[in-house]
C-alpha cells in the first residue's frame, strides 16, 4: 500500500476514535476510566485509543489523573464537547 494512502487513512482512524470517544464521554460525562478500559468499551486497539486520547487532552477535553502506576482520562468539562462540534 502506498505510504501517502497509509497517512491518509490513519488520519481519518484516529479522527473516528476522537468522535467515538467524544460521543461515550457526552453519554457517560462522570465516567474516569484507563486506556484500556476504555479501548474495551469502544472495541478499539488500546495503542490507537491512547493517541486519540491524548490528543483530546492536548485540546484540552479530556484531562489525566491518577497514580503513578495507573492513569485515568476523564471529562474536562462536558460544556467543551458542544462547542467542539459548532
Amino acid at each position: 500500500m502506498n505510504a501517502g494512502l497509509t497517512d491518509e487513512f490513519d488520519s481519518i482512524l484516529q479522527s473516528i476514535i476522537r468522535i467515538d470517544l467524544l460521543t461515550f464521554f457526552q453519554a457517560n460525562p462522570h465516567t474516569r476510566d484507563t486506556v484500556e478500559g476504555l479501548a474495551m468499551r469502544l472495541h478499539r486497539p488500546k495503542d490507537q485509543v491512547e493517541i486519540a486520547l491524548n490528543a483530546l487532552c492536548a485540546l484540552g477535553i479530556l484531562k489525566v489523573g491518577g497514580t503513578r502506576k495507573v492513569n485515568f482520562y476523564y471529562l474536562n468539562n462536558s460544556e467543551l464537547i458542544s462547542n467542539y462540534y459548532q
